[in-house]
């Protein structure tokens, strides 16, 4: 199921503090338990408190049947710990000697405990309907932090199978009119709140803690049966930084953008234009053989005469994705944690949308500047694209002409990262792309507070909402890759950055979704349609009309 969740991985935040507090001590007493089998030492209460301390023959153990948890009469049975630690001295000492342990090198290897199977578990806040809850993906998720988890995920145990059911699609038409296979709509958006019916929770901890003790207090804490489900693996020990960077190769789009990161040398961007071409004139080979080609003698000619298949002139220098005339444009980028890296569908329809429009101003020579709005900038990429190209031409342009054009582009974002990721990528790019927190007046409840709360934050000095002579200006372009719901409320903001006669570009839109986006833009834009289609993802263009349009 097409998906285009934010990638971001956080913990589950779902109990309310009531609910916390009630949980406290039985938590506090299974990260005791862990903490003794694993180091070797004696979990003792301390005025409602379990507390740690190394163990030794010498010290009375007061919890040898029973911890009891802080605001609970029922004992959690605990069973007897006979760790041996190699920290302590002979035996009843209770010193510590000075000899240096030597670290083992596998200390910090990772295991994954994966919890198979569980109820996705009750997002109510009655406090009471919580502390009693059985074990649940929510609730072991928390736990599995509090006791020591380096991270915790969830999955979907379904996946796969006839059962499996997406859950992170924020818009789509009503279930009777869409297909089984995409989601439905969610009340609920909050991120870590909607999960699957069943999940399997992973979590990694370091080898050097006790498997059996984690299973064991997960136990004795919720009172699970015996037959709880759950496997264990070794994480492989590599350098995971290398390891993605080796396997994330350069980006090749239709349009011939090459998106390359730090680490891609210059070979590594050359190889993969080559078997972008490749792969093309494979295709095209494939499509032209099957179809009957024109031969003359030994040589093949791909195209019959100077026409393509639709009847029109091909020159190999038009607006065509696929045109052979192009130069390849690289664009440099550090992701990070914003979206727009180029493997995604709709980035890559985007791009596509923007070269061409922007070669096709840059083809009439009345046009001396081009200017461009990307609403929702991510990582800044489609803007820089544009800019690029502008870039790219005057370069070429000064060795022979010596004419040259301009570009006037900038980004929108809500998410402050964001704004510093894109500005980043436009200076490392040496291009000008300056990017702003949207007009506050506009913003609903939420966005206004996301936006408010970045202003104030320190590190963000130097962040501000964008100029009123940039929002009230015309634009020759908007596009805005974000999602389908977001685009539909944005419809009248979005309108009132392009001039009349101006184009937008949209996508982040599932295919079900196209008909209600269309309509909502069909208000301030003529001809609004699916322009293109791309794994379930499409592209809607339209042309602004003069209804209300800025001049």
């Amino acid at each position: 199921t097409p998906t285009k969740a934010a990638a971001r991985p956080r913990r589950h935040r779902t109990l309310s503090t009531g609910s916390r507090r009630q949980m406290k001590g039985r938590i506090t007493s299974a990260v005791a338990v862990v903490m003794a089998r694993t180091f070797g030492f004696q979990p003792v209460p301390r005025r409602g408190r379990a507390r740690c301390r190394p163990s030794s023959p010498s010290w009375p153990s007061l919890l040898d049947d029973s911890v009891r948890t802080a605001g609970s009469d029922s004992p959690i049975l605990i069973p007897p710990l006979d760790v041996a630690t190699k920290a302590l001295g002979e035996e009843g000492s209770g010193s510590v000697e000075d000899d240096v342990v030597e670290e083992d090198p596998d200390a910090w290897t990772l295991r994954q405990i994966t919890f198979l199977g569980l109820d996705k578990g009750s997002s109510v806040t009655d406090e009471e309907q919580q502390a009693n809850a059985k074990l649940d993906a929510r609730t072991l998720s928390e736990f599995l932090m509090e006791v020591g988890a380096c991270s915790v995920s969830m999955t979907d145990s379904d996946a796969g199978t006839d059962n499996e059911t997406a859950i992170f699609d924020e818009f789509s038409a009503s279930p009777e009119d869409v297909d089984e296979k995409w989601a439905i709509v969610i009340p609920d958006l909050a991120a870590g709140r909607n999960l699957w019916r069943r999940c399997d929770v992973s979590a990694h901890f370091p080898s050097s803690f006790d498997v059996a003790s984690i299973i064991d207090a997960v136990r004795w804490t919720f009172a699970t049966p015996g037959n709880l489900r759950y496997k264990v693996d070794e994480v492989p020990d590599l350098d995971w930084v290398t390891h993605v960077q080796e396997s994330w190769l350069p980006i090749v789009t239709n349009s011939k953008f090459v998106l390359r990161f730090p680490w891609h040398s210059d070979d590594a961007v050359m190889k993969a234009c080559q078997e972008f071409e490749k792969e093309k004139m494979q295709a095209l080979l494939t499509e032209q053989f099957s179809s009957g080609i024109k031969r003359d003698g030994a040589v093949v000619d791909l195209f019959d005469s100077e026409e393509d298949e639709e009847g029109e002139s091909y020159d190999g220098k038009g607006t065509d994705p696929n045109s052979s005339g192009r130069e390849y444009t690289q664009i440099k980028l550090e992701g990070g944690i914003a979206f727009g890296t180029g493997e995604h569908p709709t980035t890559k329809l985007c791009l596509d949308w923007v070269r061409s429009r922007v070669e096709q101003k840059l083809n009439h020579e009345s046009v001396e500047t081009i200017r461009l709005v990307d609403y929702g900038a991510g990582s800044g990429v489609l803007g820089i694209a544009a800019a690029s190209l502008v870039r790219d031409y005057n370069s070429r342009m000064r060795r022979t002409s010596g004419a040259s054009k301009a570009i006037s582009t900038f980004g929108i974002e809500i998410d402050a990262d964001a704004i510093h990721i894109a500005s980043q990528n436009a200076e490392n790019n040496g291009v000008e792309m300056p990017n702003y927190f949207p007009a506050l007046a506009g913003l609903d409840a939420e966005a206004l507070s996301v936006v408010m709360k970045a202003l104030q934050r320190k590190r963000n000095e130097g962040l501000r909402v964008i100029p009123e002579e940039l929002s009230s200006q015309s634009h020759d372009f908007c596009v805005a890759n974000i999602l389908a719901g977001p685009l539909i409320a944005l419809a009248p903001t979005i309108s009132q950055l392009v001039v009349s006669g101006g184009q937008i570009g949209l996508s982040g839109i599932l295919s079900p979704q196209s008909e209600q986006v269309t309509a909502a833009y069909s208000v301030y834009f003529d001809d609004v349609k699916v322009e293109a289609e791309d794994d379930g993802w499409v592209l809607i263009t339209g042309i602004r009309n003069s209804k209300n349009a800025p001049k």
